[in-house]
């Protein structure tokens, strides 16, 4: 939650600090909207259904990578615009991680009853799990943390996303969105 609305202020602050103008960043087109919807729709109940042990890895999986696929085919269906492309890639890095690990590795990190940072199991979700030796590409897990009071963990490819929603901003709000739009 600290990363979206980190990314909505930068976003913001990008427009403002280069001049950009709401008016053309509200003309900003993107197509095929519903696969962006239905992904994060899948994310979003996938907090909330609580899956047995020992289908975390099969159905949860499998819905998971499928709100995966839809998010990137959103962001590749819209890739004419300019930060689409990163945002794209951005949401393959955690694809990728995540596919080859059956869940985000995730540095098992917390806080004592006094506020000092110990070592704290993660629980498994279908969408995160502890981080081990023996992860693929466990570097693009969930490793970056925020410091206080945001105490969030991200992963690389989250950054690459909100870096690619900046971007985004930054082009929509100074041209119309036809001009937005790469030859």
């Amino acid at each position: 939650m600290w990363l979206l609305i980190a990314t909505v202020l930068a976003a913001a602050i990008v427009m403002v600090v280069t001049r950009g103008s709401l008016t053309a960043l509200t003309r900003l087109r993107v197509t095929a909207f519903w696969l962006l919807a239905a992904g994060l729709i899948v994310q979003a109940a996938l907090e909330y259904i609580a899956f047995p042990k020992s289908d975390i890895e099969t159905i949860g999986y499998g819905l998971l990578m499928a709100s995966y696929v839809l998010i990137l085919g959103f962001c590749l269906a819209n890739s004419t615009t300019r930060g689409f492309e990163v945002m794209a890639i951005g949401v393959a890095m955690n694809a990728l991680v995540i596919g080859l690990n059956l869940g985000m590795p995730t540095r098992p990190i917390g806080d004592d009853a006094n506020g000092n940072r110990i070592y704290m199991p993660v629980s498994q979700t279908v969408k995160h799990r502890q981080e081990s030796g023996s992860d693929l590409l466990g570097f693009l897990g969930d490793k970056i943390l925020f410091p206080r009071p945001f105490d969030t963990l991200v992963s690389f490819g989250d950054l690459v996303i909100a870096a690619g929603a900046c971007e985004l901003v930054f082009c929509a709000s100074r041209r119309s969105s036809t001009s937005a739009i790469r030859a």
